[in-house]
Parts: structure tokens; C-alpha cells; sequence
């Protein structure tokens, strides 16, 4: 594989309803820790931005939301967008992933197959983003040790996303030459690419050619998945897929933004769907590892404000 490039997966971004909707559908059904609670770093409303991971917040495991439900604001699923999360879980638990979702009030479409795995479908049942679980044997990730989910059934981080695009020629010149992926099957109107040179788990991304689909929120509003991220091994690297990026034609490119856990850039891609190629800084630089999420952490400019900000915040209270 080809180390100076992006590698896999590293988090996808989700808008979502409140604080504790999403500790108890990430933390208490799918299994995943809680690692980190800040805010959203644009914009002048406050939004929690939250994080959950493995037990460290390995590249390729992490969800992160912002619960936007109180700025009354609501997205539109479609085309030009990620629609669908999916993660990894052992081959042979698609059952017992059945009936623990179900205990839980989340329905589940029928089980399907994709490229050979096993897969159901639900959503996250306060805002209606879309996830599957997928079997994969291949996928040796520890998972985290989670209260709430057993170890030989946990999920072991992201299988694959999917996006949907209008018009697919660009965005596959886009993933070949820019982005460092190579594509390696179709299932109807369904585009498999994965990171070139590997077969690692965390490294596929699904793109759906649906040339009729109405066109999918950007805003940052309840409902709708706001971009995924894609980890490099250092900012020189993330530096040379921007220039190389924008040397293709695709300018559409943020200035690098430090995002407290880690150094970021944004591009809208060709077929409208915003990639971030991520530099991890860790998780455990302001807080022990044993300590993960217990704190609201702000940005340092906003040290002296941080009791304002938590009682702005007491209208989406978190308890875990």
C-alpha cells in the first residue's frame, strides 16, 4: 500500500438530533466508546461535537456528531452525499445484531448480500441516518470492550460508506488519480472502490450512480451525513494531495483547519460529496485515555467562557 497517500477511512461526520440520542444509539447499542466531547468549531450557535470510537479512537473506527436539533434546522437526504454508514461485524452475528437492534426498537430491513457479505440495514432512530452492519471474516480489528454489546458479536469499526452521485465519470477520475483509490466491482448501479494496493478492513467507499435523485443538503441540519474523512500519515502528505488535487482541476479545497484532534482539509468532490483528508493528532493529548469523554473540552480561546458554554448547553444535557 502506498504509505504517502491516504490509507483508509479515518471518520465520517453525521448530523443528528440530540446529546443523548446519540450516547444511547452509538455508545448502547452499536457498542462503540465514548472518547471525546467538544463543540462544533464554526459557526456562532453552540452544537456539541461528539466522538465515538474503540477504546482509543483508532483511524477507521471513528463517528462523530453534531447534535443539531436545537437549532431547529433539517437536512434532506439525496444524491451528492453520503447516505449510508457501514460497519464491519463477525461473520455469523447478523442474527444476534438482528435481535439486539430490535430489543431496541430499531427496525431492520431484510438481510441482503453484497459482493459475497451478509448485510442488514436500520437507521438511527432519532434522526433517520442510514447504517448497516455487514459480516466480514476478513476483518481482524480488536473491537472495544463494550458493556453493552459481547466481544465475539462487536462491531469492529467502518466496513465501507456509500455515496450518491448524479453523474458518476468525473467522481471516478476523482477517486483514481486524486484520492488514491482503484475501483473493484459493480453490483448494478453500485461502484466499489477501495484504497489501492490493499485489502485491509476500513478502506472501501460504495459510490451509487442515481442520475434521478434530487440533490442532498450540505447544511449542517438534522438528518443527513455531512462528509467523511479519509486518514494520511502527515500534514507534508496531506499538503501534496491537495496540490496534486487541485493541479487535477478539483480547486473546490479548504485552507488546513485544526480540528483539536486532528489537522484537516476539505474538498467538495466532483460529484458534490465532501471528502476530508485528516491528520490524527490523538485523543489523549488533554485528557487521559482512561478519562476519554468525561469532559467538555473547548478550543483554548474559549477557556475563559467554558461555564457559559455549559450552561448554554444544559438544553441537551448528556448522561452516559
Amino acid at each position: 500500500m502506498d504509505n504517502n497517500h491516504i490509507t483508509s477511512l479515518h471518520h465520517i461526520t453525521i448530523c443528528t438530533g440530540t446529546a443523548q440520542g446519540d450516547i444511547d444509539f452509538f455508545v448502547k447499542v452499536l457498542g462503540q466508546r465514548f472518547v471525546k466531547r467538544t463543540l462544533f468549531y464554526d459557526g456562532n450557535i453552540p452544537i456539541y461535537h461528539l466522538y465515538f470510537a474503540d477504546k482509543t479512537g483508532t483511524p477507521g473506527t471513528v463517528m462523530t456528531t453534531f447534535p443539531t436539533r436545537r437549532t431547529g434546522l433539517k437536512g434532506r437526504k439525496g444524491s451528492n452525499q453520503f447516505t449510508v454508514c457501514t460497519y464491519s461485524i463477525p461473520k455469523g452475528s447478523l442474527e444476534w445484531w438482528v435481535d439486539h437492534l430490535n430489543k431496541h426498537g430499531i427496525a431492520t430491513g431484510e438481510p441482503g448480500t453484497r459482493f459475497g457479505q451478509r448485510f442488514i440495514g436500520f437507521s438511527h432512530p432519532e434522526c433517520g441516518i442510514d447504517f448497516e452492519v455487514l459480516e466480514d471474516e476478513n476483518d481482524n480489528r480488536e473491537p472495544f470492550d463494550s458493556p453493552y454489546v459481547p466481544r465475539e458479536k462487536a462491531q469492529r469499526g467502518f466496513h465501507s460508506w456509500t455515496a450518491s452521485v448524479r453523474e458518476l465519470e468525473d467522481m471516478d477520475v476523482f477517486m483514481s488519480s486524486c484520492w488514491n483509490f482503484e475501483k473493484i466491482g459493480e453490483e448494478g448501479n453500485r461502484h466499489r472502490y477501495r484504497v489501492k494496493d490493499t485489502d485491509a478492513a476500513g478502506t472501501i467507499i460504495d459510490i451509487l450512480h442515481e442520475p434521478d435523485r434530487r440533490q442532498g443538503s450540505w447544511t449542517i441540519a438534522e438528518g443527513i451525513i455531512h462528509h467523511g474523512a479519509f486518514a494520511v500519515p502527515d500534514m507534508e502528505v496531506q499538503a501534496r494531495i491537495k496540490f496534486d488535487t487541485e493541479g487535477a482541476g478539483f480547486t473546490d479545497f479548504s485552507d488546513r483547519k485544526n480540528r483539536g484532534y486532528f489537522e484537516s482539509i476539505y474538498v467538495r468532490t466532483p460529484g458534490g460529496v465532501m471528502f476530508e483528508a485528516t491528520h490524527s493528532l490523538g485523543f489523549t493529548h488533554d485528557e487521559d485515555e482512561a478519562m476519554l469523554g468525561t469532559d467538555l473540552k473547548v478550543s483554548p480561546q474559549f477557556d475563559d467562557k467554558k461555564h457559559l458554554i455549559e450552561q448554554a448547553m444544559q438544553d441537551d444535557p448528556i448522561v452516559v
